[in-house]
C-alpha cells in the first residue's frame, strides 16, 4: 500500500511539473531552446568536456535541443523533476539504514525549490542535470572508500562544483576521519582542476559552476541555497520518526509545499519578462492574434512589447485602426533600433527581414546570436542568417552556416534543402520567400542609419507599390513622431 501511495504522489509530481512547462510557461521553452545549438559532431562534445562540468552541460544542451517542440520540452522538465525527487528518497533510505516512517512529501522539496529557481530564464538546465547526477552519486560515494581519491575529481570534471553533495553524504553517513580527509580534498582538486582547465574564468565562477547560469559573474542564492536544502532533506527523510498518522502527515507536507511552491512562482516569475517572451513565442509560430489577445489583457509597457503588439496588428491588418489602442513609445515601438542583446531585436529583425531589408536584418540576427552571454549559437538565428546570405546571392556564405545547422536536429533537414535550393539560380528565384524579397528589397547600395529609417521605407515602397508593409509602417512612423513632438 505504502508503495502504491508514493508512486501516486511521485505521479501527481511530474503530471504538475508538466502541465506547468506545457501551458503555462512555454515560451520559457522556447527561450532556451533559441539559445543555444547543440551539435551531434566530436569537436561539439570536445569543447564541452574540456571544462569543468562539462559533461552535464553536454547532457543538459541535448536535452535543451527537444524544447524546439513543446510537449518534449515539458516532458524533459517532468522527468527531470522526478528523477531528483526519486534519486533524494534512494539517498535517503540508504542515509537511514532502518527505513522509513514517513516524510515522503520533503523529497519532492528540492524538485520544487528547482521549479522556482528556473523562474529565472537565465538558469541553465545543466544545474538541475549536474544535481541530479551528483544525488544519484551519493550511495556510490559512501561505499567508495579511498576509490573517492579518483572519483571526485572525475565527478567534478563530468558535473561541476555540485559534487561536493555526494562528498558531504559520504562524510556524514560514515563520520570516519577517512572521510573528513576526502572533504578536504576537494580544495587541491578544485585549484589543479581550475588551473589546468579553467584559469581563464574567474576563480569564484569555476567555484560555483561555469555552465550553471547563463550571465557571466552572477551567482543567485538559490544556486548555493538548493543543494543545502537537498543534503538537509536526504538526512530528515532518512530519520526514523515514528508518528501515528504518517500519511494525514506525509500529505499535509504536500500540500505546505505546494502552496510554498505557488508563492515561489508568483515571486520568482516576473510577469512582464515572461509576457515579452510569450510575445516572441507566438509570433515565431506566426499566432499573432493570439498576442493581441494576451495585450488585450495585459501589456507590459516597453518598447519591446510595442514592437511585437505593432507587429501582430499589422500581420492582422489592424495596424492603422487599433494601434492607439496599446501601450505606445514613440517609433522604437514599431522598429527598435540595435539593442545587441539576445531577445530585444528578434521582433524588429522579423519585420525587417519581411519589408524588404536583408542586410540589416542580417546585422539584428548576427548581433542577436552574438549577445548571448554564455557564447552559444543559435539555430533560429543562425537560420536566418543563411536566409540573408542566400537572398544576397551570397551561397558560399550561406553554406557555411548551413554546414553547420546540418549537424543539428531540428534544424537538418531544412538546411539540406537549402543547400539543394543553392544549387540551381532558378530554383532559388523561383522560391516564394526569396523571390518576395529580391523583388522588393533596396535596388542601391547606401549607407543606413536608424535615424533614416522611415525614408528607407518610402524608398522601398517607391520602387515596388506592392511593398504594403513598407507603407504602412512609414505611415505608422509619422503618426507617432507626430505624437512625439507634440508630448
Amino acid at each position: 500500500m505504502d508503495r502504491s501511495y508514493r508512486i501516486v504522489l511521485t505521479a501527481l509530481l511530474g503530471a504538475a511539473v508538466f502541465s506547468f512547462w506545457m501551458w503555462l510557461y512555454p515560451q520559457a521553452l522556447n527561450y532556451q531552446e533559441q539559445n543555444q545549438l547543440f551539435l551531434f559532431t566530436w569537436g561539439y562534445l570536445g569543447g564541452r568536456l574540456v571544462l569543468p562540468g562539462g559533461f552535464a552541460d553536454w547532457l543538459s544542451e541535448f536535452l535543451v535541443q527537444l524544447f524546439y517542440v513543446r510537449w518534449a520540452g515539458a516532458l524533459v522538465h517532468a522527468l527531470l523533476a522526478v528523477l531528483l525527487q526519486l534519486f533524494v528518497w534512494r539517498a535517503a533510505k540508504y542515509a537511514g539504514k532502518e527505513g522509513h516512517r514517513g516524510l515522503y512529501a520533503l523529497s519532492f522539496l528540492p524538485s520544487l525549490l528547482m521549479l522556482v529557481h528556473l523562474g529565472d530564464v537565465e538558469v541553465l538546465l545543466s544545474y538541475p542535470v549536474a544535481l541530479i547526477i551528483a544525488v544519484a552519486l551519493c550511495p556510490l560515494f559512501a561505499k567508495a572508500g579511498w576509490h573517492r581519491l579518483w572519483l571526485i575529481p572525475l565527478g567534478w570534471w563530468l558535473v561541476g562544483p555540485v559534487i561536493v553533495v555526494p562528498v558531504l553524504f559520504s562524510c556524514i553517513v560514515g563520520r570516519k576521519w577517512a572521510d573528513l580527509v576526502m572533504l578536504l580534498y576537494l580544495v587541491p582538486v578544485f585549484f589543479a582542476q581550475y588551473r589546468l582547465l579553467a584559469a581563464q574564468y574567474p576563480p569564484r565562477d569555476a567555484a560555483f559552476g561555469l555552465n550553471y547560469y547563463r550571465l557571466i559573474e552572477s551567482l543567485p542564492a538559490l544556486q548555493v541555497i538548493i543543494p543545502v536544502v537537498t543534503l538537509l532533506c536526504i538526512f530528515i527523510c532518512g530519520l526514523d520518526i515514528r508518528m501515528r498518522y504518517p500519511r494525514i502527515v506525509d500529505i499535509a507536507l504536500a500540500a505546505v509545499l505546494a502552496i510554498g511552491t505557488w508563492i515561489g512562482v508568483s515571486l520568482s516569475y516576473d510577469k512582464d519578462t515572461y509576457e515579452v517572451l510569450a510575445y516572441d513565442w507566438l509570433i515565431r509560430n506566426e499566432r499573432y492574434q493570439d498576442v493581441i489577445k494576451r495585450a488585450e489583457k495585459y501589456q507590459p509597457h516597453n518598447p519591446v512589447s510595442a514592437c511585437s503588439v505593432n507587429f501582430c496588428l499589422f500581420m492582422e491588418r489592424q495596424l492603422d485602426a487599433r494601434m492607439t489602442q496599446f501601450y505606445q513609445c514613440g517609433t522604437g515601438g514599431l522598429v527598435l533600433p540595435s539593442i545587441r542583446d539576445n531577445l530585444s531585436d528578434i521582433t524588429s529583425a522579423e519585420l525587417l527581414w519581411m519589408m524588404g531589408m536583408p542586410n540589416i536584418t542580417l546585422q539584428y540576427n548576427f548581433d542577436l546570436q552574438e549577445s548571448i552571454q554564455n557564447g552559444r549559437k543559435s539555430g533560429r538565428f543562425m537560420s536566418r542568417v543563411a536566409q540573408c546570405n542566400i537572398v544576397n546571392g551570397w551561397y558560399d556564405r550561406a553554406v557555411k552556416y548551413l554546414d553547420i545547422l546540418e549537424h543539428s536536429l531540428f534544424y537538418r533537414k531544412w538546411a539540406r534543402e537549402q543547400k539543394v535550393l543553392i544549387q540551381d539560380e532558378s530554383r532559388v528565384a523561383a522560391d516564394p520567400v526569396y523571390a518576395y524579397i529580391r523583388q522588393v528589397r533596396f535596388k542601391d547600395d547606401f549607407i543606413t542609419a536608424y535615424g533614416g529609417l522611415d525614408l528607407m521605407m518610402a524608398i522601398l515602397y517607391n520602387q515596388n507599390k506592392n511593398n504594403f508593409m513598407a507603407a504602412e509602417y512609414y505611415k505608422a512612423w509619422q503618426r507617432l513622431k507626430q505624437w512625439e513632438g507634440e508630448q
